[in-house]
């Protein structure tokens, strides 16, 4: 009988494997959403509105300023998140990345502006 038990307690962790796996891919956030961004800049906090979608570990969206939308592409794992804006800088494509830690719904992060420096910014999503 113990024999029987024992092998059924390993089916059923066998059976189990995959679903648990696939849970463990999951990341631990969704970012998906609308975000009030302010951002830190030698002239003074620029606000800004950033809109997110998720699809697993892939970030996609745009970032609103007051010149226009720039598309926006990045990673999300476990609770950090990157992605990166590009755009046309007197002839010269300039990156623009951002990083930031995401705990429910806020984020706090740091921005480099193409290698010439960068600071902080925050986010709250909205509701």
């Amino acid at each position: 009988m113990k024999k029987v038990l024992v092998l059924a307690a390993w089916c059923v962790f066998l059976a189990a494997l995959p679903v648990l796996a696939q849970e463990a891919a999951k990341p631990a956030v969704d970012v998906t959403g609308v975000w009030d961004s302010l951002v830190e800049s030698p002239q003074g906090a620029m606000a800004l509105v950033t809109t997110l979608r998720q699809e697993g570990d892939k970030v996609s969206g745009t970032q609103s300023t007051s010149m226009g939308e720039l598309p926006l592409e990045g990673t999300v794992s476990g609770n950090d998140l990157t992605f990166t804006i590009k755009f046309d800088m007197q002839g010269q494509q300039a990156v623009v990345t951002f990083t930031a830690k995401v705990e429910g719904d806020s984020m706090t992060g740091t921005y480099d502006f193409a290698g010439m420096g960068g600071a902080g910014w925050t986010a709250k999503k909205k509701q």
